[in-house]
């Protein structure tokens, strides 16, 4: 009971928006910058960060990305058609589907 409840509060930790890195135990723990990575629509966030608990096995499997201090300046699936405002998104399901999605312009991020 008491490992499950753990867990339970390791996922609202990754979940966090907890906008500091923890330094090595980034690379040994997913943390939130690990997870926001994962959730990210840059195009080099995309397909990274699979690991629900330990970033190695994305290291071993070369999908592990943890850019130092930076976070993504967007989330969700690129290019696609979902409205951004909060209204839009709860009657989107119930719209018609488009052929092909919208593309939306995305600021470039520096390096």
């Amino acid at each position: 009971m008491r490992i499950s409840f753990l867990w339970q509060c390791y996922s609202v930790f990754i979940h966090a928006n907890l906008r500091f890195n923890f330094g090595p135990l980034g690379y040994i723990f997913a943390t939130p910058q690990f997870h926001h990575w994962h959730h990210g629509a840059e195009r080099e966030a995309i397909d990274k960060n699979f690991a629900v608990h330990f970033p190695l096995l994305d290291m071993v499997f070369g999908t592990f990305h943890l850019p130092g201090n930076r976070w993504p300046a967007y989330y969700g699936v690129h290019s696609n058609d979902v409205p951004e405002s909060y209204f839009g998104q709860w009657i989107y399901p119930f719209l018609p589907s488009k052929k092909k999605p919208a593309e939306q312009p995305k600021p470039e991020i520096e390096k």
